[in-house]
């Protein structure tokens, strides 16, 4: 009993391939079965390609402005705060949490021999400041001696590299920077605080935060803006991974409150979010119409098989043999090209910008080169989704063939 289903299960898988490759009277449903799989290989392809750059461009954007760009900032409702010890031991030992510091921001305006612009405010500690941070990397790396000479310089600044350049200055230079939260009402009016800095050196991550960032020491910061001795603005707070900061909300005391990254980039990584969402629908609606064709050729097979498959059934084919039969053929285009196109997609991905380059077509790309993030599971869940899609349209062309009446087709043969 086991064994005869098992030999019609493998013979119904048989000539369903048998179907798959050959060219019978209906050529045209050959034809049109072809380019379907030849569809689902294109579709799944640029889908892998689009997702794996899309993928690239978020990492590279999560690595260089979230890693300038505090995860998350722990402040007093009330304005400056004093060190805390229990508070940020607290913080740092949060499950997210990888480091932990104090921080003083705001805004400044800085005037230089080339110019004058607005710049963001960072006062940090060198002493607390993480090690593994990617502004102290970068400058241990490529700028040795400059933490050094800053913690030597009083009133030393470091600038990002586009902020210099509009500024005109080099390091050595001295600019002037204005805090308006310094402010102070005079004889003349209201003044804002206002300190000669030295350039110690410039730092480039890659991002728009090259351009607007100034960091000073923490106590300097505070000096410039005038805030009590020993207070700084509040703790900075450097998460494991900067997009589970929705799940941080450790226990503050009274009066605290936490804001976080999506407050001035949040807009920027939804709209890549977004885009990213939008192309894989786009880019599946492709394979979907491959699978369709499949389905429409199926159909045009199942007509022209109508004779074959009354004799199958007067032989002995069961209807469920006879479905698996075409469901054998139908699966075989969405298979073949599914597998077909995870290879092409994925080595077209790992390469991409050397097939660029062959193409000339790198003029075309204004970062240096394009950034890729294949995901395997990205990569594994594509595939399978068009072979899903694939054996679904198989169902009811297979079902109709299923449901042909012997009697009737061969009352006239």
């Amino acid at each position: 009993m086991e064994n005869s289903r098992l030999s019609r299960i493998r013979l119904s898988v048989q000539i369903g391939l048998r179907y798959a490759g050959a060219f019978g009277a209906n050529r045209f449903a050959s034809f049109v079965s072809l380019f379907s799989a030849i569809g689902i290989m294109l579709g799944v392809a640029a889908l892998i390609i689009v997702t794996s750059v899309m993928g690239g461009l978020e990492n590279r954007l999560k690595n260089s402005v979230l890693s300038v760009v505090p995860h998350a900032v722990i402040e007093s409702a009330s304005g400056p705060v004093k060190e805390d010890p229990g508070l940020l031991r607290a913080v740092s030992s949060y499950p997210l949490v990888r480091a932990a510091a104090p921080y003083t921001r705001g805004e400044a305006v800085i005037a230089g021999a080339g110019g004058v612009t607005g710049a963001e405010l960072s006062g940090i500690d060198p002493e607390t400041y993480p090690k593994k941070d990617l502004l102290y990397r970068y400058l241990t790396r490529y700028e040795p001696g400059c933490l050094a000479d800053w913690k030597d310089t009083p009133w030393g600044v470091i600038l990002g590299a586009s902020l210099a350049r509009s500024l005109g200055v080099y390091p050595g230079d001295r600019v002037r920077i204005i805090s308006p939260e310094g402010a102070r009402y005079t004889m003349a009016g209201l003044v804002p605080s206002s300190r000669l800095f030295s350039v110690i050196c410039t730092f480039q991550i890659g991002s728009n935060v090259d351009g607007s960032t100034a960091i000073v020491r923490m106590s300097d910061a505070g000096r410039l803006m005038r805030l009590p001795a020993g207070s700084f603005s509040g703790y900075r707070v450097w998460l494991k991974d900067p997009f589970d900061v929705s799940e941080f909300s450790p226990e503050l005391p009274a009066g605290y409150k936490v804001s976080d990254w999506r407050t001035e980039k949040g807009e920027l990584f939804s709209a890549v979010s977004t885009e990213k969402r939008m192309m894989t629908v786009m880019l599946f609606l492709i394979i979907f119409v491959a699978a369709f064709n499949i389905l429409s050729s199926l159909i045009m097979m199942v007509m022209d098989k109508r004779t074959e498959i009354a004799i199958l059934r007067t032989m002995g084919f069961r209807p469920s043999d006879v479905m698996l039969a075409f469901m054998t053929e139908g699966a075989v285009a969405g298979i073949i090209g599914a597998l077909i196109g995870t290879l092409i997609g994925t080595a077209c991905a790992y390469h991409i910008n050397p097939i660029m380059r062959a193409l000339g077509l790198s003029s075309l790309v204004r970062i240096g080169s394009l950034p890729v993030s294949v995901s395997a599971g990205t990569v594994v869940m594509t595939a399978l989704g068009a072979v899903c899609l694939s054996l679904l349209s198989t169902l009811y062309p297979s079902y109709r063939a299923s449901r042909v009446m012997p009697a009737e087709v061969l009352r006239y043969e």
